[in-house]
């Protein structure tokens, strides 16, 4: 199983880690760079010095040299070598190269005015770097002779060597790559620490919110997910979750005050029955008992069979979708479907020109007798159920029924008008009314597209079925 967790440690410590180490990289061979460059540049720099000490004067080359002033090359301090060559061999050399058994520094084959560093080991054993250069020393100036061209000819190719010591720069140099690992792998393991503190921290939130979620009873009417510190990424989840709670929640207290109301629907017709039993038993010779029960027990007999088929109905048709298969004029559907019916009570205001439609011709008729009957149930015995339908602008067909309200209602009871077996208490006691015809009515429009909409004005109420 994938963990976001692990996928945003990983990801992030292996991205700032590879980021960090290429910044200590570059740093690292940046410094050694610049140690290095410098200790060259000291180098050569010693050594023009020394070649400035160089010139040609009359008797040949000469070499202005003081070890009073450069006690490094007498061995007296930090020992440091020089050696120069001309035409015919070894012109001159540093004193420091007598303390030792090596004499001489190798000499290094080089082109005139090329400059050449290498690494070697010094004649007294240390590690060392060693820079050749080739150059024709310049002519004494304050010589006449020289400068007017006499004896030029003594101007020749004059080789230097300049060695020194580069164990202490290499031991710097070593020592910044020992700070280098050293801090790279501190800073692996900070960054690991971190980043795992840092996504514990941003997925604390989120752990709240599973924590919730595992706490929360849909029985409870209060229960909601709510975060103390919202969250711009989460807020739409808690929303959506809350949102689907109150649903569920609806659903499952509806369901349960469905299960209460089946219950209560059945127990009076079952008592009368058993009650019914019961005296018959008891008094078994009578006649006049016999002659009632059983078209007593037919009547509750239909009864219990009418909620239980208008449940079984409501039950198979409030998540399944009708064929619209059959093409009819709503007019004549419902003079049809009404025929069977008292008229008097109705009166149809039936708009002529309304288009044929193409729909559920068995949804269409059990809407319009549920509501009809719903209408005339409902309302005073001599008050007047009108039946219309209506084409309006945005090419959508209304079938309306609206009647009077025998009992008044409010705008809260609209809302609960379409839940099963839901009736005003004065309703409660009716054989023939269960509470379902709604019900059924708002699932059979679904079931065909179609949209069930209820309206009050005063004292009458209007139920308006919306074909598109």
């Amino acid at each position: 199983m994938k963990s976001i967790r692990s996928r945003l440690v990983t990801t992030l410590s292996i991205t700032i880690t590879g980021l960090v180490l290429s910044i200590l990289v570059a740093t690292d061979i940046a410094v050694d760079s610049w140690i290095d460059n410098e200790f060259n540049r000291g180098m050569k720099s010693k050594a023009g010095m020394l070649m400035s000490l160089i010139d040609i004067d009359e008797e040949g080359i000469d070499f202005d040299f003081s070890g009073l002033f450069m006690p490094e090359f007498s061995g007296n301090t930090e020992t440091e070598y020089f050696q120069l060559w001309s035409q015919s061999g070894v012109f001159a050399r540093s004193e420091s190269l007598d303390l030792f058994s090596q004499k001489s520094l190798p000499l290094e084959k080089i082109k005139l005015g090329e400059t050449k560093i290498i690494n070697i080991e010094l004649p007294d054993g240390r590690n060392g770097r060693v820079i050749y250069t080739r150059f024709i020393p310049p002519l004494d100036l304050d010589d006449e002779d020289l400068t007017e061209g006499v004896n030029t000819s003594l101007q020749q190719p004059i080789t230097l060597a300049y060695a020194a010591s580069s164990e202490e720069v290499d031991f710097v140099l070593w020592l910044i790559d020992v700070i280098f690992v050293v801090s790279t792998v501190s800073v692996i393991v900070f960054i690991r620490l971190f980043v795992r503190k840092s996504v514990d921290s941003s997925l604390a939130p989120l752990n709240k919110l599973n924590r919730d979620i595992s706490q929360l009873s849909i029985a409870d009417k209060n229960a909601v997910i709510a975060i103390e510190e919202p969250v711009k990424e989460l807020q739409p989840i808690v929303d959506s979750l809350n949102a689907f709670i109150q649903e569920n929640r609806q659903l499952y207290f509806r369901e349960k005050r469905l299960t209460s109301d089946i219950a209560h629907e059945l127990k009076t017709p079952i008592a009368e029955l058993i009650n019914m039993a019961e005296v018959v038993i008891r008094f078994p010779n009578e006649k006049e008992l016999e002659a009632d029960f059983k078209p007593e027990v037919l009547k509750i007999s239909q009864r219990l069979k009418s909620i239980v088929s208008n449940l079984l109905l409501l039950h198979k048709y409030s998540d399944e979708a009708l064929p619209k298969q059959d093409a009819c004029d709503l007019n004549q559907v419902i003079l049809r479907t009404l025929k069977k019916y008292d008229l008097e009570r109705i009166k149809f205001e039936f708009q002529d020109d309304i288009p044929a439609i193409v729909s559920n011709l068995f949804a269409l008729e059990s809407i319009i007798t549920n509501l009809v009957n719903n209408a005339k149930q409902y309302s005073p015995d001599e008050s007047i159920v009108t039946v219309s339908t209506l084409f309006s602008k945005d090419d959508k067909l209304q079938f309306s029924v609206t009647n009077e309200l025998k009992v008044p209602l409010t705008e809260d009871d609209l809302s609960q008008l379409f839940d099963p077996l839901w009736q005003k208490d004065s309703a409660r006691t009716s054989n023939d009314n269960f509470g379902l015809g709604l019900s059924i009515a708002k699932s059979l429009s679904k079931a065909i597209d179609a949209e069930l909409q209820v309206s009050l004005s005063g004292q009458n109420i209007t139920f308006s079925l919306i074909i598109s």
